[in-house]
């Protein structure tokens, strides 16, 4: 391989990866604990109902599917039309039979309005066209929350797939789709805050550190020691009793102080796309790599590219690098994904490296 061809190579494979700039670890940012934690009690809530999509433009369910027909005797049977003798003869394709799922937010009161989606459970091509028509959304409880209602939206990108058969739509299968504002509240679920005495805040993601930092910020912030971490996910806040009555602006002044988190070293690895992201402070100790036929030596100012006729035998140098270094001496040569997470992970297992890797896609 020519000097030439490998500079090529390292300029189509690196557009593959994507590196971001940070600065050294001690440089980090504050950030509020309200983007770094949530109250507990204040999460979505899953619902979940069966409906009917008509209006379909032949892109409904087949014969296959015999329950979509059942679901739409029983629905016209519900507005008083005895159509059980007809059953047998409703063979058009413009209903689709689906599942309706939404997420119920706890501060929506009865008669609020929010999105929902639709996807189809049985053998029809495309909902894009349809009505949803009314339909009851469950809570795990199997009490009804909420109901459903609306033109079906399945224009989306991400949502089209590829033409199979020729009866299927020019532009794919779009078995699901969005009924924007298509849902109703029909029974709240309140979240109580004034009067309570105590709180807790739970982090995205757990960390000893930061829980420490928090309560120590809330308790310089307001004062006392109000604020107690008693896992490295769960905070527990006491309210004041003179802030009682009034505990969301209590917690709306928690939420917004400054904590500085500590933060683990990252490496996010997108097999499908070949993008590699690494977070701050990701360092290489020193170390000699060793994978089929590529050998790479890492030295305390930089990378050594791996040798094609290996006629230099690996050999341990002192110091460490970035992981940048070493991700662009691979690169050069046109390292294969596959290959590049085999080397992170070996690094990562010989302690070489101290970061979590993450593998998606």
């Amino acid at each position: 391989m020519t000097a030439k061809t490998a500079r090529w190579i390292g300029t189509v494979f690196m557009t593959g990866f994507l590196f971001l700039p940070f600065g050294p670890r001690d440089g980090l940012r504050a950030e509020r604990i309200g983007d770094l934690a949530r109250v507990q009690g204040v999460t979505d809530n899953p619902l979940v109902g069966y409906g009917l999509v008509v209006g379909l433009p032949g892109t409904g369910d087949t014969s296959k599917s015999p329950f979509t027909r059942r679901s739409l005797v029983s629905a016209i049977a519900r507005l008083g039309v005895n159509a059980r003798d007809l059953s047998a003869q409703i063979k058009g394709r413009n209903v689709a039979a689906v599942m309706v799922t939404a997420r119920l937010s706890p501060f929506l009161r009865k008669g609020a309005r929010f999105s929902i989606r639709v996807a189809s459970v049985g053998d029809a091509t495309s909902l894009q066209g349809g009505t949803l028509l009314l339909a009851t959304l469950k809570a795990p409880n199997g009490k009804v929350y909420a109901t459903a209602q609306g033109p079906v939206n399945a224009d989306t990108m991400g949502r089209i797939g590829e033409r199979i058969q020729n009866t299927d739509p020019p532009e794919g299968k779009r078995t699901s789709g969005l009924v924007l504002e298509g849902g109703l509240v029909v029974r709240g679920v309140p979240v109580p805050f004034n009067g309570r005495h105590h709180l807790w805040i739970s982090l995205v993601k757990e960390n000893f550190t930061t829980a420490a930092r928090i309560a120590r910020a809330i308790n310089a912030d307001m004062g006392g020691r109000p604020a107690v971490a008693t896992d490295g996910r769960s905070v527990q806040v006491s309210i004041p009793e003179e802030s009682r009555g009034d505990v969301v602006g209590y917690m709306a002044r928690i939420l917004n102080v400054p904590v500085t988190p500590d933060r683990s070293p990252l490496v996010v690895i997108n097999q499908q796309t070949g993008t590699i992201v690494i977070g701050e402070g990701v360092v290489v100790s020193e170390c000699a790599v060793s994978h089929r036929d590529l050998s790479v030596v890492v030295t305390g100012k930089r990378v050594a590219a791996p040798n094609p006729d290996r006629s230099v035998p690996l050999t341990y140098m002192p110091g460490t690098v970035t992981l940048r270094s070493l991700v662009s001496a691979l690169s050069s040569l046109g390292t294969r994904t596959e290959d590049m997470i085999a080397i992170l992970e070996a690094l990562k297992a010989s302690g070489a490296l101290e970061a979590e890797i993450r593998v998606v896609g």
